[in-house]
């Protein structure tokens, strides 16, 4: 599959999973292999974050197991937004991270915390290649195509419709 064709598929499957009815993606849902979070917080309750296929989510692997996440060269991804909050965020500024789709659904790298695919970058434009792909319906999930070494960034495909903005 050429670059262009699987830039098409990505484009195609989000226009499907944004167009999906409503009752379909609550029962889809259920399906998640997520749990919470097996950690406490610092007042000793149990955190409420969601995890990644992982008994701890991101900020305590990062605490108790060493996890480091380090700066990328390359942009990140975000969390979702409407058109109007991207607007009233950034007003006339240039919002740096912002990315928005042709149904007015953006994203907002800025402020993330949440999901394994937000670590993900896309290699286009820089001498790395991508290794990995976001799967799912509803859910989002980055599956690895090829072996990721240890400290390695990861990299997939934002699509057609990013980099024609």
């Amino acid at each position: 599959m050429s670059a262009n064709q699987r830039q098409r598929f990505i484009h195609n499957f989000l226009d499907r999973v944004i167009d999906q009815p409503r009752q379909i993606r609550d029962r889809l849902r259920s399906i998640r292999k997520s749990k919470q979070c097996i950690s406490n917080t610092l007042r000793d309750t149990r955190c409420r974050k969601c995890t990644a296929h992982t008994e701890k989510c991101w900020i305590h692997l990062a605490k108790y197991n060493t996890l480091r996440i380090k700066p990328s060269n390359v942009i990140g991804g975000g969390r979702k937004r409407t058109k109007a909050e991207i607007d009233r965020r950034y007003g006339n500024k240039l919002a740096k991270y912002a990315l928005c789709n042709r149904q007015g659904i953006c994203v907002d790298s800025n402020h993330t915390t949440d999901a394994a695919a937000r670590f993900a970058n896309d290699s286009h434009g820089t001498p790395f290649s991508n290794n990995s792909k976001i799967r799912g319906n509803t859910v989002f999930r980055l599956k690895a195509t090829k072996t990721i070494p240890a400290n390695r960034e990861i990299f997939t495909s934002y699509g057609r419709e990013y980099w024609n903005r």
